[in-house]
């Protein structure tokens, strides 16, 4: 069983505003009464108890767990997790429309987007914005949509689980133009990693702000047996065709951590919550820029490149030893990621396939033609 690690982060922003008399408000927001908004609930998955006909998540199928007519926002997600954790982690996948759009805005396998990387095996954890509890997920992040949203769950896998989801919202008084809807992809691939790797994970084009991201990493290559190389890598984001806008030095860094990828952390806007050391390198990490989004009016590209590592001369050795194990057929990485951002339109983003349930709770891919997703 896995460790009971929990970490209770309360945030309450709040959000100071001028008074009459010139002075900020120290009242914030929470005690303001809203006599324009009501308080929505939307339940499925469970047929015991009061909810006996209630649509159950049967081996492959489809459940509407919410579906919501505008404008409105969606305040928090509850989903129960499942056993055999290996095989439903990512044989789940969460799909969220926005204004009958025809793609959804949000396309993950449910593990994944609640931060719980590797196949569901990472310790509990509470951020900002997603939640990993006791047997459950929980999402606390704002999506607000102008006329509709639709919240649907898929059971990819051969088995009938018993799921218990609500989806809890408010009601809005108005729709404002520079509200910005909710999005959130998944794709998963397989590099060959060495001092020449060049990658890009996330392209979007249009208007919104990046609010965050999610990794799963995994590994056998021997010269990878403490994240080397992994853990590097210039995490290049370029804006609007201004060519690294920013430039994390390093993967660790730019998730918040120094020094490689040591012991495991949750906070409020990054985290670690998974390391796996031994054969197999297997590594969860997740950072979320909701104090600060990364802002685009054009397009955005993240990529991580490999290309500036190890100029000291006691180092050069080993990138020698990681390109003749490229040239055998080794030093291959496996990333699962998870970009979460804002909007400005309800769909239209082309999510990477997904290949079956099976494939996606596989290890690794050591063919460089096939991404397993």
């Amino acid at each position: 069983m896995k460790d009971c690690i929990v970490v209770t982060c309360l945030v309450l922003t709040l959000g100071f505003a001028p008074s009459a008399n010139g002075q900020a408000s120290r009242v914030g927001s929470l005690p303001v009464i809203k006599r324009d908004a009501t308080t929505g609930f939307s339940t499925a998955g469970w047929k015991y108890d009061r909810y006996r006909d209630t649509q159950p998540l049967d081996a492959h199928t489809g459940i509407v767990v919410a579906d919501i007519e505008g404008p409105a926002v969606i305040t928090h997600m509850h989903i129960t997790r499942h056993w055999p954790v290996d095989t439903m982690a990512r044989g789940i996948v969460l799909q969220i429309y926005f204004d009958h759009s025809e793609e959804p805005a949000v396309n993950c396998p449910f593990s994944d987007f609640f931060g719980d990387g590797c196949n569901g095996k990472s310790m509990y954890f509470s951020s900002s914005m997603i939640e990993c509890a006791p047997w459950s997920y929980n999402a606390y992040i704002p999506m607000p949509f102008k006329k509709h949203a639709k919240v649907v769950l898929r059971n990819d896998t051969d088995q009938r689980v018993s799921n218990l989801t609500y989806v809890e919202w408010e009601t809005l008084p108005e729709w404002k133009e520079d509200y910005g809807y909710f999005h959130a992809t998944y794709e998963r691939k397989s590099i060959q990693l060495t001092g020449d790797t060049e990658e890009t994970f996330f392209h979007v084009k249009g208007s919104g702000h990046l609010v965050g991201r999610q990794f799963s990493v995994l590994t056998d290559e021997p010269l990878f047996k403490n994240f080397e190389l992994v853990m590097e890598g210039n995490n290049e984001v370029d804006i609007d065709g201004r060519e690294r806008a920013l430039d994390y030095l390093g993967s660790e860094d730019s998730f918040t951590f120094s020094w490689g990828f040591q012991s495991t952390f949750a906070g409020p806007h990054a985290g670690m919550p998974y390391i796996q050391k031994g054969d197999t390198l297997a590594l969860s990490i997740y950072r979320f820029h909701d104090y600060m989004p990364i802002r685009f009016t054009k397009e955005l590209t993240w990529k991580i490149n490999w290309q500036y590592e190890f100029y000291w001369e006691s180092k050069q050795e080993y990138l020698k030893h990681v390109a003749r194990a490229a040239e055998l057929g080794g030093c291959w990485v496996d990333y699962a990621t998870v970009f979460y951002w804002y909007q400005d339109t309800p769909g239209g983003y082309s999510h990477a396939p997904l290949s079956d349930a099976a494939d996606r709770r596989g290890v690794i891919v050591k063919r460089s033609d096939q991404t397993a997703h």
